[in-house]
């Protein structure tokens, strides 16, 4: 039956930015700070206390419109909007509703067998609320996040599928961790999504009554609600009954959206301009002095482009920690660097339970590393133990290695020795090697790595083998 309708879905996105106050006051912005200890009279809105806006919220908000290809407001407006709810203590909040920083958008999803254009209709900053905790019989309020700096990106209509609004979400988030301008932890509260939903017959292009759902925060809850409401929406028209226009939460318990309110019960908010704050004209050189770095798509494409595996490309796209160590390893070889980033370093954060940023592991030892085992000084075993070794390492590497033993012996005239010894110990390894080649230097060379405990360099064994047993006695 759902393939007779077309959602037509439309996000807005309240991403915290990670600026070191808040958006209007001073005060440090810290997400775990002691619960309302982090507050002043302007965050609360006291009577002669004035606002003065952040200016790094602002370079932060500029860097997000360049990345999602916006058109960027040449003055900066703000704008009052007036209620009166538990978690807002001054009774009304300052945000941009007439004059948004940023408009007209768009970003290109990238899935599974398809691209899409999603259009974005504006960002614009604002300051949250405060943050509540809903217990059995109470509710506890934590005024720090009362000011927090926030942007609000909303989308158009153009989301037609539960995979394209998940996917959308994520890449949102992903490129505001790429630009450095938030945490964007979905279940920490920094990035939340409302998602606005409706049904209208195939083919048809009017729009159906729109439900909202409000503080998705994950991406799973994102699509247990679109899956569920899709499925009650299509219910109600079967049984030909109205769909009221209404705001929703998702309530995990019961996997289910749950009305909050009808939208005939929508707050007249009664916009104004902020009159605290005058209109800002942006300089153009500062905004275009503004640099973004480089984004997810961009740096998959980087990746794909040097044969990077797109398991393992993904893998660095959903980790920029992983992404910014791998490209500090100075490596020529960017395939070889992945593959051992992934086989030894990826295990050992596991095992040592620390993010790789806090692993004390110098990106410039494992280039070396790499530079020994391509130069033959070590093998493909020794760099196993070696890797280890390397976290919270206060000597060079070669002092580490010399001290472990764990460098390829290459001497010729040590392996020359071993290759003499094995001769006296097996009087027909001659004539063998002369029927049968492969198989008796194969059994040399196993003979010469357990004599010298596998530090033997291979090259340099397999090198004099055929040299010496070539040689007529």
């Amino acid at each position: 039956m759902i393939k007779n309708f077309e959602p037509v879905i439309g996000i807005e996105i309240h991403l915290e930015l990670n600026t070191k106050t808040k958006m209007f006051s001073a005060i440090k912005n810290d997400f775990i700070g002691e619960p309302n200890t982090l507050i002043s009279p302007i965050d609360l809105g006291y009577p002669g206390t004035l606002p003065t806006v952040n200016k790094e919220a602002v370079a932060k908000a500029i860097k997000l419109a360049k990345a999602l290809n916006m058109q960027i407001d040449s003055e900066l407006h703000f704008d009052r909007k007036n209620y009166y709810y538990t978690d807002l203590p001054k009774g009304f909040q300052i945000t941009q509703q007439f004059r948004p920083i940023g408009k007209d958008g768009k970003i290109i999803l990238d899935l599974d067998t398809y691209q899409k254009e999603i259009r974005i209709e504006r960002i614009h900053l604002e300051e949250d609320t405060a943050r509540q905790q809903h217990n059995s019989n109470e509710t506890l309020i934590n005024y720090n996040r009362a000011g927090v700096p926030l942007i609000e990106i909303v989308s158009k209509p153009d989301i037609r599928t539960k995979e394209e609004a998940i996917k959308y979400v994520d890449s949102i988030r992903q490129i505001a961790i790429f630009l450095g301008i938030s945490d964007a932890i979905m279940a920490e509260g920094s990035l939340r999504a409302d998602i606005n939903l409706s049904l209208r017959m195939l083919g048809s292009s009017n729009f159906g009554n729109k439900v909202e759902i409000k503080n998705l925060n994950s991406l799973n809850n994102i699509k247990k609600a679109i899956e569920f409401e899709i499925d009650w929406q299509i219910k109600k028209i079967i049984n030909n009954e109205e769909i009221a226009q209404e705001t929703k939460r998702f309530d995990e318990s019961l996997m289910q959206t749950v009305s909050l309110r009808s939208k005939t019960d929508a707050i007249d908010y009664k916009y104004f301009p902020e009159p605290n704050i005058p209109i800002i004209k942006l300089n153009k050189d500062w905004v275009q002095s503004i640099q973004i770095n480089e984004l997810p798509h961009q740096m998959k494409q980087r990746f794909l482009s040097l044969n990077v595996p797109e398991n393992f490309v993904d893998q660095i796209i959903n980790n920029i920690d992983y992404a910014k160590f791998i490209d500090a390893i100075d490596y020529y070889d960017t395939l070889t660097k992945v593959k051992i980033f992934f086989s030894e370093i990826v295990p050992l954060e596991k095992k040592l339970d620390k993010k790789i940023n806090k692993l004390n592991l110098n990106p410039s030892n494992l280039k070396k590393c790499l530079e020994l085992l391509e130069n033959g000084d070590i093998s493909g075993k020794q760099l196993k133990q070696i890797i280890p070794l390397l976290v919270d390492l206060n000597t060079s590497v070669e002092e580490l290695i010399e001290s472990k033993g764990l460098k390829l012996i290459s001497d010729e005239n040590i392996i020359s020795n071993w290759i003499n010894q094995v001769k006296a110990a097996n009087p027909n390894l001659l004539i063998d090697y002369q029927t049968r080649e492969e198989n008796t230097t194969k059994f040399i060379a196993g003979e010469i790595m357990k004599l010298s405990k596998g530090q033997a360099n291979p090259k340099v064994v397999m090198k004099l083998i055929k040299s010496i047993l070539g040689e007529k006695d």
